[in-house]
């Protein structure tokens, strides 16, 4: 007879890194959905993390922050921080996340883009390019303000970044 087969639960420490919150929007990175995987083996931890864009200004601040959780959770680990380039995707927002991003103003692309304050639909994009290259402008008609469309194509280009200058390890 055949033993079942059973998947490993995954490690603690994955929970701990999903909680450290983004340094720009006040957003866990698991509900962002930037988090891949995390194994730990002989004392050291290696946390794979999509980033939402490949030039993040925020890379080595999140890398700080996760250093700094799993350092205070597993003391006496190396922490070792791999970016992978061109992985993360709009689609990886968990319904928290979308909550967390319309609060702080924003769209998540995918989907027909509505106003994260009020909710309509008369929506008019107002430029090309927002704060960031995977921000898109809009203006909403409605109540007249102004939101961000996130997770557009620019977010998930693949470009050659050497990971030790954006917040590697």
């Amino acid at each position: 007879m055949n033993a079942p087969t059973t998947t490993p639960a995954p490690d603690p420490l994955t929970g701990v890194v999903a909680e450290v919150l983004d340094p720009e929007i006040d957003v866990t990175l698991g509900d962002l959905g930037v988090v891949r995987s995390l194994s730990r083996t002989d004392g050291r931890i290696v946390v794979h993390l999509a980033p939402t864009r490949l030039s993040c200004p925020a890379r080595g601040e999140i890398a700080r922050r996760v250093r700094t959780a799993l350092t205070e959770a597993a003391p006496g680990h190396t922490v070792e921080i791999v970016w992978e380039r061109g992985t993360w995707q709009p689609d990886a927002v968990t319904a928290a996340g979308h909550d967390a991003l319309r609060s702080a103003g924003y769209h998540v692309a995918g989907s027909t883009p509505r106003c994260p304050y009020c909710a309509g639909e008369d929506v008019v994009r107002a430029g090309r390019f927002g704060g960031a290259v995977c921000k898109v402008p809009y203006d909403c008609r409605g109540c007249g303000s102004p939101f961000d469309v996130i997770g557009t194509a620019g977010c998930c280009a693949v470009l050659p970044v050497p990971d030790a200058r954006q917040g590697g390890s």
